[in-house]
């Protein structure tokens, strides 16, 4: 049996996207679930999670028929010499017999907003980083140090400065964090800070509702993402063309205030368009670049 099939993955903290495709990029399947950066999850339980997409997208086709997979993964750099240890994990999950191909998620993005080469991408969802791109590959980054440590005007952030503002303010924001939160909101949140990152609706929705609390937080959540990309961008080397600049994630591709915040801080930024189907394109391109790989 011929391998005539790619599958191209988006691997976020939040959300599994995957597509499959024949060669020639006909769209055959496409499925979301739960988020498997390993970073936050795990390696074990997001290969797991990655296997389990893999495996719903195929739909009961021969695992053998795949011929490239390539995922761009959420929490990539944290990786480090684990990379080809975590790509076999998740080969294996999914039954697949070509090895999985993984890459930062900022290379896809980028691909899935441009046909250009080289320039931005802000990556806004439950963390946010913005990476130079050069020659479609990662150059440089600006952000992405994790909740612990960063991640300003991301999905996380949001949560946790709503969080912060309902401990002691009052008004429509403080009030429907306790009521998701509960009564004693220290404890829901160090019992599973994750869940911070599910606040950031909330945010969005007072704020577009005129909440003045929840326009401040995103005013700054957009005066942190727009800082990112022009560090980024002030890393390129001189002479270096500026190129595009796009924005993905959840965040600042859901459309509302901080979308709107950030394409006024930002002119002549474009959307990521769909991420998985760009990474099916880049595998099909790596197998017919390599005519001879089963």
């Amino acid at each position: 049996m011929s391998a005539e099939l790619v599958l191209g993955l988006d691997v976020g903290g939040t959300s599994t996207r995957a597509v499959l495709t024949d060669l020639a990029g006909h769209e055959l399947g496409r499925y979301r679930a739960e988020g498997g950066n390993p970073h936050l999850h795990g390696p074990a339980e997001a290969a797991a999670r990655i296997g389990s997409v893999v495996r719903e997208v195929l739909a009961g086709r021969d695992p053998a028929r795949v011929a490239a997979c390539v995922i761009g993964l959420a929490g990539y750099r944290t990786l480090g010499e684990e990379t080809s240890g975590f790509a076999e994990r998740c080969r294996a999950a999914a039954g697949l017999a070509v090895p999985v191909t993984l890459c930062h998620d900022a290379e896809v993005a980028f691909a899935a907003g441009t046909e250009e080469s080289s320039g931005v991408v802000l990556i806004a969802g439950t963390g946010a980083v913005a990476c130079r791109i050069e020659d479609g590959r990662v150059a440089a980054t600006a952000g992405g140090h994790g909740w612990l440590l960063g991640d300003e005007g991301s999905g996380f952030w949001l949560g946790r400065e709503a969080a912060r503002h309902a401990l002691k303010g009052t008004g429509g924001l403080a009030e429907a964090v306790r009521a998701e939160l509960g009564a004693d909101i220290l404890r829901a949140v160090y019992a599973e800070p994750k869940r911070l990152a599910t606040l950031a609706p909330l945010v969005s929705g007072h704020a577009e509702a005129g909440d003045p609390a929840a326009g401040e937080i995103v005013d700054r959540a957009v005066g942190h993402l727009a800082a990112l990309v022009r560090e980024a961008a002030a890393s390129k080397e001189a002479g270096a063309s500026k190129g595009a600049v796009v924005f993905a994630g959840s965040v600042a591709l859901t459309p509302g205030p901080v979308r709107r915040g950030l394409e006024a801080a930002l002119p002549g930024a474009r959307p990521a368009g769909d991420i998985p189907l760009a990474a099916a394109r880049i595998a099909a391109g790596s197998v017919s670049e390599n005519p001879g790989r089963p």
